[in-house]
């Protein structure tokens, strides 16, 4: 009896994130040949950066083999692994030593995109917003588990987990902020334009 169409499709979604994992590992070992110009960070991150979706897929592929249910108690555990991975990855872009040469931008402006090499210092910096943010979400995760779990109604962890949740707001505000920069930009630019050929203003 084979597996369900539903189980089938969630194992080679599994297997893929599987490969595309398992080979920057294999690669940064050595195991797959790589010479060390193919390589635009030390062997160590590229590593890590492939056990990231391997670990995922292994997840996807244990979903496929137990089901959805037994394999949610992973879940959390492998979630919280793979966002702590994640951002040690950005904390060595943006605070690591040595030189960021591979970055790039890319600006899209009525639907016209370029891409440029971003300087060290705004590759640093973009990657240091992300870092912070995770830095911060990490913290707040570990405040709730405390909180919840371990000690529940602990004014010093209640003090973590609301700091942590200002903190956040904090980094989201240039965010927020940009939006409504962009969109007030559009909304003035449709305005302009439809003046400009001589139509009502749309509200």
């Amino acid at each position: 009896m084979g597996l369900p169409r539903s189980r089938l499709g969630t194992l080679l979604i599994g297997l893929l994130v599987v490969a595309a994992g398992l080979t920057p590992m294999l690669a940064a070992l050595n195991v797959i040949p790589s010479p060390e110009s193919s390589f635009h960070a030390p062997r160590w991150v590229v590593f890590l950066a492939g056990s990231l979706f391997f670990t995922v897929g292994m997840w996807i592929l244990m979903q496929a083999a137990v089901g959805e249910e037994r394999a949610r108690w992973f879940g959390a555990a492998i979630g919280f692994a793979v966002v702590a991975g994640f951002a040690f990855l950005l904390n060595w872009i943006a605070f690591g030593s040595g030189t960021r040469e591979s970055c790039s931008s890319s600006t899209s402006f009525f639907g016209l995109t370029s891409s440029r090499a971003a300087a060290e210092l705004e590759c640093r910096a973009a990657f240091g917003y992300g870092a912070l943010f995770l830095n911060v979400l990490i913290v707040r995760g570990i405040a709730w588990w405390l909180g919840n779990k371990a000690f529940p109604g602990n004014r010093a962890v209640r003090v973590l987990e609301k700091g942590s949740e200002l903190a956040m707001l904090l980094l989201l505000l240039p965010l927020v902020g940009l939006a409504f920069l962009l969109q007030g930009i559009k909304t003035g630019s449709e305005r302009l334009f439809n003046r400009l050929r001589g139509k009502p203003p749309t509200k």
